[in-house]
């Protein structure tokens, strides 16, 4: 299952459950000359749901590649961008992501963002699609932290996926080969659990 449908998966079980415990919500969404402009928030007493397709790109953390364009919703799996952010009084979840497209090499790309984030820390290189390697660990205190690791599992996958970044916060950056050129999917992820704030 690719790491949007999960985090999408994730996202509809917690807003079915935020339903449940009685809510105020609020949906915009908008089609103004083909931009959109879709916000969805949800607030109960045990927590809230905001989800946008704007993003901000300082908070992604990440900078975009030289003459990369956003790809258009008709050639993703949707959206190019989006910020959601889950709130409880157990956990919180943020992630930003927006996929690019470039016309040049999967390497050069993959150079660039190598030194990019190497600002914060150690960057690994694993194999295959970025789900594959963001794992999540408790500890004591309910402390939720992420982990830096890769799962390299499928050996037909042709994505490479960059990482940077454990404990509360993680940096990734997924390059998909494309017949000419690459997609560029970057993800900013921060969570916290019951002990720690964000």
């Amino acid at each position: 299952m690719r790491k949007e449908n999960k985090l999408s998966l994730i996202a509809g079980a917690i807003a079915l459950l935020l339903v449940l415990a009685g809510c105020n919500a609020v949906i915009t969404k908008s089609d103004d000359n083909d931009k959109q402009e879709k916000k969805v928030e949800i607030s109960t007493p045990l927590g809230g749901l905001k989800v946008r397709k704007d993003i901000d790109l300082k908070e992604l953390g990440l900078t975009p590649y030289p003459q990369a364009r956003l790809l258009p919703a008709e050639q993703g799996s949707g959206d190019s961008s989006a910020n959601v952010n889950i709130s409880t009084p157990f956990f919180a979840l943020k992630v930003i992501a927006a996929k690019y497209e470039s016309d040049d090499t999967p390497e050069k790309i993959i150079d660039f963002y190598r030194k990019d984030m190497a600002r914060y820390g150690k960057v690994i290189q694993c194999k295959g699609a970025g789900h594959n390697g963001s794992h999540a660990e408790s500890g004591k205190d309910d402390d939720t932290k992420l982990t830096l690791s890769c799962d390299d599992s499928d050996s037909e996958d042709k994505n490479t996926t960059l990482k940077a970044g454990q404990g509360q916060s993680q940096h990734m950056v997924e390059i998909e080969p494309q017949s000419k050129g690459a997609h560029i999917g970057l993800v900013y992820i921060q969570m916290r659990g019951k002990a720690e704030s964000m």
